[in-house]
């Protein structure tokens, strides 16, 4: 969708106010906080979720399951993929553009003209807004970090917090090994509450451990303190309480299982009135766009052939390539896979690429705008790899190609959920 000439204008705004040099820091976000009354303060059970991947499917899956449930929501997500107001969910409906302008020109005068990031202010209008909407649960998912997160700041009713897998990602700002990257993710876990670890490397857990190991909390690690398993087309959940029969999820990946339980034990370990028909409502009604999603509507169906599998994914790390990977080698069957490619130079491109070496027929690439790769530095890459690689002018011209090239074939749009997000507002 087309945002209006007024929200994109102020969007114009916000992007440019990043200071020349962005330090690590809390004390600008802070500042302004308090500055604006500490809105965070005044949330409801709040439940933080940090890592690297699965950070948006596990939200989603809190939000999903507590709305099944009765309980009204807040989410705040990163990225967007079209929708910027997207990042501001409110009982799953996108904050209202006025209530979001009026947000900004609140928070804009508190500011007064002093250094702050685009993403610290985009945090004090989801504190501001969610402080408004007053709703049973807040879910903050952060955005590059931990420790110097904008969302690593006070509040007076944190109730859990989550690490989702961690892997190397983001090493310009975290650092350059798991360890660095870890300490930092790591960074955002407070006292005296719940702390929910998803499935991690043998490596990772034992940076956790080291890292948490002073805090007075309580600690839920996956395959020791609560596991899953698929049964017959059933999500078999199982912890100390005991077990629950639910559905699976809809969503694309065979780590969704892990999200969803993740997103279960979180919300046991609060003491709930949980019903479990409304527990696997919640799973099933779990839905993110451009997460390994199929399309089967919409204008980019006029691009292929009824026979063609067209798939978005926006994941751009090793560890989501490897996923998407898995899961392509799944459905595959004798068809031929090709991979429609973008990248921000800040990604690894190698690392990410090497999941597809054995499995793809071509990649066609392109260059979504400035801070993307060069499509000739793809295509070196690529063929470095074994994969047989040429550079288009955009997604949807590569799409339309390989759908002639091969009717049957399955094309997957991959490496940047900025180009996802562009080739899905193309598909409405």
């Amino acid at each position: 969708m087309q945002h209006s000439k007024k929200l994109q204008f102020i969007l114009n705004k916000l992007y440019e106010l990043n200071p020349n040099k962005i330090e690590l820091s809390l004390a600008r976000v802070t500042r302004l906080l308090n500055d604006l009354d500490n809105p965070q303060k005044k949330l409801k059970n709040i439940i933080t979720v940090t890592g690297t991947n699965g950070k948006g499917g596990t939200a989603f899956y809190l939000k999903e399951i507590l709305s099944a449930n009765g309980y009204s929501v807040s989410l705040f997500q990163s990225p967007f993929l079209y929708n910027f107001l997207t990042r501001f969910l409110i009982n799953g409906i996108p904050l209202n553009e006025d209530k979001f302008i009026k947000y900004v020109v609140e928070v804009d005068k508190a500011n007064n003209h002093q250094d702050i990031t685009f993403f610290e202010f985009i945090t004090c209008i989801a504190f501001k807004a969610f402080a408004k909407a007053n709703c049973d649960f807040n879910i903050l998912e952060t955005g590059l970090g931990g420790k110097f997160d904008s969302t690593n700041v006070d509040y007076q009713n944190l109730k859990a917090q989550i690490l989702t897998p961690i892997s190397l990602d983001h090493k310009d700002f975290l650092g350059q090994t798991l360890q660095e990257i870890t300490h930092n993710k790591c960074g955002i876990i407070k006292n005296n509450t719940n702390v929910i670890i998803s499935k991690q490397c043998n490596e990772v857990l034992g940076f956790i451990d080291n890292e948490l190991k002073n805090l007075t909390i309580k600690k839920y690690i996956f395959e020791e303190d609560f596991n899953v398993q698929e049964q017959n087309n059933r999500m078999i959940y199982q912890d100390n309480d005991g077990l629950l029969d639910l559905n699976m999820p809809t969503m694309n990946g065979s780590f969704q299982i892990q999200n969803a339980a993740v997103a279960v034990k979180t919300l046991r370990t609060l003491d709930l009135d949980l019903n479990n028909n409304n527990i696997s409502k919640g799973i099933k009604n779990t839905h993110i766009e451009g997460r390994i999603q199929h399309i089967k509507k919409g204008k980019l169906t006029t691009y292929i052939h009824e026979s063609n599998t067209l798939i978005v994914d926006g994941g751009h790390n090793e560890q989501a390539g490897k996923a998407l990977a898995e899961y392509l080698e799944k459905i595959k069957g004798k068809r031929y896979i090709y991979l429609v490619f973008s990248m921000l130079t800040s990604k690894d491109l190698k690392a990410y690429l090497s999941n597809f070496s054995s499995l793809i027929t071509e990649l066609k690439c392109f260059k979504l705008r400035e801070n993307f790769y060069e499509t000739k530095d793809i295509v070196k890459q690529a063929k470095e790899l074994g994969i047989h690689a040429n550079p288009n002018n955009s997604a949807t011209e590569a799409i339309a190609q390989l759908a002639i090239q091969d009717p049957n074939g399955i094309i997957v749009v991959c490496g940047s959920f900025y180009s996802v997000g562009k080739v899905l507002e193309q598909n409405i």
